[in-house]
């Protein structure tokens, strides 16, 4: 049976959470958001009012933006009717009025009962495994049984939260990026016990729907320690430290350095500003901590076995990929 989704539950009213709030509400889902205190409810609500208003801003004003830069880089003053044409071919994707009613779709509250009628709930609070475990257990007394739960831990063990919550069939991890508003990525992970039926079902949920700018992206990911992101990322972000401790270059180069020769859109000590280096502390103590009980990390042998059948990459027209 596919699971239809008419209305969300997003548990956790903070940055994460009321921006995945409004991703879901401007793909015309219903959402119920929830937090413990009613300030915490309203200040989600007005990080959503502000983000939708900025949106319909920056769409109303997008015409007039292109237009300038057009003349600008051209040296020419267009007429009349060629800015009357440009503006019909630009018209906004998010007018004033789409997200006022995607704002209207979404509803503060600080009980956990208005999640009844939920077909999905996502949580995005405390990266703590007991108090979201908790929170799933009361959950699973409230929602349907149909209804499938999610966390956006970026770290926790998606199978011990599940069979915390009950429902370990019906549970999986969807790890947004931040600001999901504008990253379209989300790690999909399938617990021991998490039915395939569920998983993609969540998986076609989120490749129907798009952020501000992009389609979302969904992909499935094993469950390990840091997931997919986190577990490359952290391995980068560690060498990026050591070599400033060790005097390699200052901070400036290191970030130009992969910004200019690896093509990176932000240097690893800036996104490690951006992340707040508490947070990508907390993220790499906790995956370094797992990996002690996950099985030995194996020196990679596929570089060796593609090189032997001459899978050289471009050059040979196959690699990782077929060229």
């Amino acid at each position: 049976m596919v699971l239809f989704v008419e209305t969300v539950g997003v548990v956790g009213a903070g940055t994460m959470g009321a921006q995945i709030a409004e991703v879901f509400a401007l793909n015309g889902k219903n959402v119920v958001l929830r937090d413990i205190e009613d300030r915490f409810v309203q200040g989600g609500l007005q990080k959503v009012r502000r983000s939708l208003n900025d949106l319909a801003a920056f769409h109303e004003n997008r015409a007039a933006s292109e237009i300038r830069a057009a003349e600008s880089k051209l040296g020419i003053q267009l007429t009349p009717e060629q800015k009357a044409a440009a503006e019909k071919k630009v018209r906004p994707t998010y007018s004033r009025q789409r997200v006022d009613e995607a704002f209207a779709r979404i509803q503060g509250t600080t009980s956990l009962h208005d999640l009844k009628a939920c077909e999905f709930v996502v949580e995005a609070i405390v990266e703590d495994l007991n108090v979201k475990g908790k929170l799933f257990a009361e959950l699973n007394g409230i929602c349907g049984p149909r209804t499938v739960f999610a966390s956006n831990t970026s770290a926790l063990p998606i199978s011990k939260m599940a069979e915390m919550s009950g429902r370990p069939q019906r549970f999986l991890g969807t790890h947004f990026f931040n600001p999901p508003t504008t990253l379209p990525l989300v790690e999909i992970i399938k617990g021991d016990r998490t039915d395939a039926e569920a998983v993609d079902d969540v998986m076609n949920l989120f490749s129907s729907m798009r952020n501000h700018r992009y389609p979302m992206m969904p992909v499935q990911v094993k469950e390990c320690p840091g997931f997919l992101v986190n577990r490359i990322l952290g391995a980068m972000l560690e060498e990026a430290y050591r070599c400033l401790e060790e005097g390699v270059a200052p901070a400036r180069d290191i970030d130009n350095a992969m910004k200019a020769g690896a093509g990176f859109p932000m240097g690893p000590l800036e996104l490690t500003d951006l992340i707040g280096l508490d947070v990508a502390k907390h993220v790499a103590d906790h995956v370094k901590s797992a990996m002690k009980t996950y099985p030995a990390v194996q020196e990679p042998k596929v570089l060796d076995k593609m090189v032997a059948e001459g899978r050289l990459g471009r050059k040979t027209g196959k690699g990782f990929y077929d060229y």
